[in-house]
């Protein structure tokens, strides 16, 4: 029952913030579901509820001007790295998986926080764009974690909060629905799972149309802040489970 609530409750507050930012849907449910999934199950299952909630707020944008050449460098190269994320699930443990997904959040929240901005980033082109999108790749093969450096990035650049979802939402979404196809295809998605997808698809629904709601009324500085803090807090968690 405890295993089940706890990846209710996370299923549900990463849908919300799927919805609201673009992005995070396996960092804040994994943050949850660690402590009842392992690693090989939570996966697939991260990599499909956020795939759930991308179609639902698709559905819900409004329109916009944005050019699609924006996230075409980062789609392509996160493409061609998520075979090699899927490779490398299978050869990490769930302490280990656990510490680094934490130690990351840790470190790069607070940088994240200050808002630093670097002008010579905005210079760099999309080869640089296409490298971040590289190993966002990577990172969705391992565990549907794509849009945590994208999102690192497109905030160093100093974009604005319109620019940076629509960047996160469409490259996850390609990277998502092509690590979900990967995974049927490697075996990873199994029989047993399906009960838990299903549960995903009426939980997460909700939470996801709140969360594109609420994006267009809040501010540049809450947006940043709202994601940053439920990040930071997820990571805190994560280490100090791991070392205690």
């Amino acid at each position: 029952m405890q295993s089940w609530s706890l990846f209710l409750v996370g299923a549900c507050i990463a849908g919300f913030i799927q919805g609201l930012t673009g992005f995070a849907f396996a960092l804040v449910a994994m943050s949850f579901w660690v402590w009842a999934l392992p690693p090989q199950l939570a996966a697939p299952l991260v990599v499909f509820a956020s795939l759930w909630c991308h179609i639902i707020a698709l559905s819900k944008e409004r329109p916009h001007q944005l050019a699609i050449s924006l996230v075409i460098p980062y789609i392509i190269a996160g493409l061609i790295g998520v075979p090699l994320g899927s490779y490398l699930l299978h050869q990490i443990n769930a302490e280990t998986f656990k510490l680094i997904l934490g130690v990351f959040l840790l470190i790069w929240c607070p940088i994240m926080y200050l808002a630093p901005e670097f002008k010579s980033l905005k210079r760099l082109g999309k080869k640089t764009d296409a490298v971040i999108g590289f190993l966002g790749g990577v990172l969705g093969g391992l565990g549907g974690f794509c849009g945590s450096l994208p999102s690192a990035w497109v905030m160093l650049k100093g974009l604005n909060k319109i620019e940076q979802r629509y960047i996160l939402r469409h490259f996850n979404f390609a990277i998502q629905l092509f690590t979900f196809a990967v995974y049927i295809f490697q075996g990873t998605v199994q029989l047993n799972q399906w009960p838990y997808i299903m549960i995903l698809m009426i939980s997460v629904t909700i939470p996801a149309i709140l969360g594109s709601q609420l994006f267009y009324k809040v501010s540049e500085k809450q947006f940043k802040h709202i994601v940053l803090s439920l990040l930071f807090a997820s990571g805190t968690f994560l280490v100090i489970s791991t070392v205690i």
